[in-house]
């Protein structure tokens, strides 16, 4: 079986990785295309995974958006015309459905925030894999439906997390932390996306500062954009480590004492492996966060005026806690075998 794997986002890598190791011990062949953003190329180069670049960022308006899913749509379909893919896969890739209907291929996506616009995914995908947490219920709100949905257990980050060669002491070495120091992973929003909310600025600012009064915190600042160095404001440059290229998500993660974030991934990879942590996203929160904070894996931030007070700054003493990755795996391939079929 042909099996065209699209990566439309630097975590979707994580993603794909241990997914195409298993495709291709069963016997198929693998391709991969890649979007030019979010790092999404120099992590399939890490990782050592074969791509084809089609496509890049698209702008922040909602016609620039529209444009560049549409474009990377017919573009997809040109690059892979020829190559006569079973099935198609990817992790809430918008342009992967439009092209793969041109193509006449089966498509599979799965995504984890029910709260996105579904009306694309309900129309062209076969099979639309969710976490068991979005039960069907959740699905009728979101309007997602759920005759198209097969539930996968767990969390998505559970899929590249176990067996995989973190390296917590090469990143401390690498960042040159100080070992005496509180290490602090912030990641700022994602201000480009749909569900951005700027209330996760202010907190952000909030927890700079509360951050920036301790002086034996160590700040990693994992900026998505130039422009975000500015809200560092006044927060002392010699304790702030600015990663000058891409390190592998999870082990960076596994550095850390504590990890902050507005967006995501990250959060759930530490709230997984068991490194604190905390949470400022303020867009609809989904139900796969709901259910973390509910297991006291993940503390939301929902306030200015509670969000220092819920942020302890100390040295983490717990070793990390790591999933069987193979359930999950094998569930996420037998659906994408399935839908070829």
């Amino acid at each position: 079986m042909k099996i065209w794997l699209d990566v439309d986002n630097g975590p979707h890598v994580l993603i794909i990785h241990p997914l195409a190791a298993e495709l291709q011990r069963r016997g198929h062949e693998i391709s991969v295309t890649a979007r030019d953003r979010a790092s999404s190329c120099e992590l399939l180069q890490l990782y050592g995974m074969p791509y084809q670049t089609v496509g890049a960022e698209y702008g922040a308006s909602i016609m620039d958006k529209i444009r560049g899913t549409v474009g990377r749509s017919l573009a997809l379909s040109r690059a892979m015309h020829s190559w006569k893919a079973d099935v198609s896969f990817g992790h809430g890739s918008r342009a992967l459905p439009l092209a793969s209907r041109l193509l006449g291929v089966p498509t599979v996506t799965m995504y984890d925030y029910e709260w996105v616009d579904p009306k694309l995914f309900a129309w062209f995908c076969h099979t639309i894999l969710l976490p068991d947490s979005i039960d069907a219920d959740r699905c009728r709100e979101a309007g997602i439906p759920d005759r198209r949905v097969r539930r996968f257990p767990g969390v998505k980050e559970g899929l590249y997390l176990d067996g995989r060669p973190l390296d917590p002491d090469f990143i401390k070495a690498d960042l040159d932390l100080a070992p005496d120091k509180i290490h602090v992973l912030m990641r700022p929003p994602a201000t480009n996306a749909h569900y951005h909310n700027p209330e996760a600025e202010v907190l952000l600012e909030t927890l700079l500062e509360h951050l920036a009064a301790h002086s034996e915190v160590q700040l990693v600042y994992l900026c998505r954009s130039e422009d975000q160095m500015a809200l560092l404001g006044s927060f002392p440059r010699d304790r702030v480590v600015v990663p000058k290229r891409v390190y592998d998500g999870p082990s960076l993660v596994a550095a850390m004492d504590l990890m902050i974030s507005g967006g995501g991934t990250m959060t759930r990879e530490a709230a997984v492996l068991g490194v604190p942590s905390y949470s400022f996203f303020r867009g609809k929160l989904g139900r796969v966060d709901e259910q973390l904070e509910k297991d006291g894996k993940l503390v939301m931030l929902r306030s200015k005026e509670n969000a220092a007070g819920k942020v302890p700054l100390t040295k983490r003493s717990s070793a990390l806690s790591v999933p069987d990755s193979q359930p999950l795996i094998t569930s996420i391939c037998d659906a994408i075998e399935a839908a070829a079929s």
